[in-house]
């Protein structure tokens, strides 16, 4: 889930596949892949991280020709849907993967030749929550939570309180004496649940009163709200841009490390815990490469790698085994069960009720 990519970042991938498309195909004998990702979403050399493509592309001889980034679960599944996109690998949450697998617009993953996935907590598997009862179209390959991020000193000068009296939940994004610094989510899906959670409703509401009463909610909002983004939220948070704003908590945890001024709040109404999986889709042409990538990223030092450069919260048993012990004891990172107990997973919801929620968000933000 989720920062966005920085310029450099960008301008570095870019020369390097210039550079690489020059390269004879003798380079890479086995093949190619295309992979569409978060942004930032796998350890790329910077801030002393393994280059986890470079890497496997060196190990296994297979070109990862095309690397696509997004920032929304439904700006990805709409690339897949009416895009003419052939990707081999994707990394869905877990709402977005029950849609997938409903539609058959991904494939069975051959579990068995993975020779990792051993080592996958059981916890974050599909069967557990439900997004992928059988487990056999997902590799879990992160989980986190939603908070809140927030700038304590523009907090304190806006309210002339205390920070964290100021923050205790969901509620402080409609504060009306944080106008105009306020960011929120721009996906129907987490702006809902978050509503929905202030009027101590289910995120996975299907009732159309209930569903109603957050767009209302939304709506009362909405002139107090800076900005509708995304991974935008990372730099503008950490370049102090705004004074609050929902957040994923891998994203949190690398924003506090980038300004000291933020801080974290877990929201007293309860928030969403998710999974990232990875998935093949239906029309992909390197299935093979994909399974020996999902096993690669599965292995416990490319997990480490992973986890130590992203902050979200691994899933591999060994990875986690081997975390730096300030990151392994990190609340926001892996939060105490009094926390999980206050989650809910994102559940597909019926197309009805997606397309209503969808129709309201665009008559909101408009």
């Amino acid at each position: 889930m989720k920062k966005l990519m920085s310029m450099t970042l960008v301008l570095v991938i870019l020369l390097s596949s210039i550079f690489q498309s020059g390269c004879s195909p003798k380079n890479y004998p086995n093949g190619e892949l295309k992979i569409f990702c978060w942004g930032e979403y796998l350890a790329n050399g910077t801030s002393d991280s393994l280059d986890i493509i470079n890497a496997f592309e060196e190990e296994t001889g297979i070109k990862v020709s095309v690397f696509s980034t997004y920032d929304s679960n439904e700006q990805m599944y709409a690339k897949l849907k009416y895009g003419s996109v052939d990707y081999d690998l994707i990394f869905p949450s877990e709402y977005m993967i029950s849609r997938l697998i409903e539609e058959d617009m991904i494939q069975k993953i051959d579990i068995k030749s993975l020779k990792n996935y051993s080592g996958v907590m059981k916890s974050c598997k599909g069967s557990v929550s439900g997004y992928d009862p059988t487990d056999e179209y997902s590799v879990p390959y992160a989980w986190g939570t939603v908070g809140l991020v927030y700038n304590a000193p523009m907090i304190e000068k806006l309210t002339n309180q205390k920070a964290s009296d100021v923050v205790k939940g969901w509620k402080s994004l409609w504060d009306k004496r944080l106008e105009k610094e306020i960011f929120m989510f721009i996906n129907s899906r987490d702006s809902f649940a978050i509503a929905e959670k202030i009027l101590g409703y289910s995120l996975n509401t299907t009732t159309l009163d209930q569903i109603n009463d957050a767009a209302n909610l939304l709506k009362k909002q909405k002139p107090i709200v800076q900005a509708y983004i995304m991974d935008q939220i990372f730099d503008k948070m950490a370049n102090n841009e705004g004074a609050i704003a929902p957040a994923y908590s891998g994203d949190i945890l690398t924003m506090m490390k980038e300004n000291p001024d933020l801080e974290y709040c877990f929201p007293e109404e309860g928030s969403n815990i998710f999974v990232d999986g990875m998935c093949i889709p239906k029309n992909s042409k390197n299935v093979e490469n994909a399974h020996k990538f999902i096993d690669f990223v599965c292995r416990p030092d490319i997990a480490l790698e992973n986890a130590n450069f992203l902050s979200y919260s691994t899933p591999i048993i060994g990875a986690w085994e081997n975390l730096d012990e300030s990151l392994k004891q990190n609340p926001i990172a892996y939060p105490p069960e009094s926390i999980i107990k206050k989650c809910e997973s994102h559940k597909y919801l019926p197309k009805d009720i997606n397309a209503k929620m969808e129709a309201l968000w665009t008559e909101i933000r408009n």
